[in-house]
This record gives structure tokens, sequence and C-alpha cells, in this order.
């Protein structure tokens, strides 16, 4: 518990520190992205150190591309 408060005030820091020069210049699009990133990377993180199953991205990268895969070897007879 005490890791999983460590990570989301760390993080809460580097937001504080980088954000408000990004929000004085105006910068609407950077802000929303970066703020975006650094919300999945605390979410992130916090699985990270408690050690929770997460399933891996690569079988979503599997689940897309298996259907396109089989569809062109139908197409090139393999």
């Amino acid at each position: 518990m005490l890791l999983s408060i460590t990570a989301v005030v760390v993080g809460c820091l580097v937001g504080w520190i980088d954000l408000p020069k990004l929000i004085r210049s105006k910068q609407w699009k950077e802000t929303a992205v970066y703020s975006g990133m650094l919300l999945s990377a605390i979410v992130f993180s916090v699985i990270a150190v408690n050690l929770w199953e997460f399933p891996s991205p690569l079988y979503i990268i599997i689940w897309i591309y298996e259907p396109v895969n089989q569809f062109l070897a139908y197409i090139t007879g393999t």
C-alpha cells in the first residue's frame, strides 16, 4: 500500500512541476496529451508495484492481426 501511495505521489509531483508551464503558455493539446500519458503511467505504476496480473498487450495485437494474416494467406494460397 505504501508503494502505491508513493507511485501516486511521485506522479502528482511530476505533474505539479510540468503542467503549470504548459498551461501558462496555453499549449492545450500538449497539456491534454501529457496529462493522459501521465495518468496512464501512474495507473501502470500502481499495477506494477502491487504485482497484479495484467494481460500482455501482445494478445491484443495478435487478436487484431490474426484475421488479417488468415485473409492474406487465403488470397496468396499459402
